[in-house]
């Protein structure tokens, strides 16, 4: 029969008493961590980095105030930060975007137009960006009623967004230049009616 002496049950009963300890310890451990991470997020604050590998870059920081600017339509403020953004990261082309989307949303379409240049000058290898660069310069032009100049950008756009990569919509252009040629014939068309009805009136005056 096999006998178990008072130092070996003492023994084991120490190590069941440690093991237990050291689960308990472990998970007072991550319960504590997960209440320290939880009151992190509740106070908003957020691991930071400056190269934007281990946490938030201070260019996204200000991207994404700007970002909750915008949806409040304090188009101002969102200005105010996508141009700190774009002082953190010059070259990174979504700052340049953002803001000519901020700009145009307040209605200063040169402005927005020279920040999509911008964009555009930096957007490099990047297909979808590039697309919706196109997209909303091509949207300017209309807006601002260079027609000639909408359907020419258009067109640029069309042929970004027939490639796969670039997620565009390639059904919008021939939808968007058929409204401007409907457009600019209603326009040649009022043009001659206005210069028949101006000719009736001066001749009606000369009677």
């Amino acid at each position: 029969m096999r006998t178990t002496s008072r130092y070996g049950v003492r023994v084991a009963t120490w190590a069941c008493l440690l093991i237990g300890t050291s689960l308990a310890t472990s998970s007072l451990a991550q319960g504590t961590a997960k209440k320290d991470k939880a009151a992190k997020a509740a106070s908003g604050e957020v691991k930071k980095d400056p190269d934007g590998v281990k946490g938030i870059s201070p260019f996204w920081e200000a991207v994404n105030r700007g970002n909750s600017a915008y949806i409040a339509r304090d188009y101002d403020k969102a200005i105010s930060e996508f141009r700190e953004a774009i002082t953190k990261e010059p070259q990174n082309a979504l700052g340049h975007y953002r803001m000519a989307e901020a700009q145009r949303a307040k209605g200063d379409l040169p402005a927005a137009e020279a920040s999509l240049t911008d964009a555009l000058r930096y957007a490099g290898n990047n297909p979808p960006l590039r697309a919706k660069i196109q997209f909303l310069m091509a949207d300017l032009k209309e807006r601002a009623k260079a027609y000639d100049d909408a359907i020419a950008k258009w067109t640029e756009y069309e042929g970004a967004a027939a490639k796969p990569e670039s997620k565009g919509y390639a059904e919008t252009p021939p939808e968007r230049k058929k409204r401007i040629a409907t457009w600019q014939q209603l326009l040649k068309d009022y043009g001659a009616v206005k210069e028949r009805i101006a000719k009736r009136l001066a001749e009606g005056d000369k009677k």
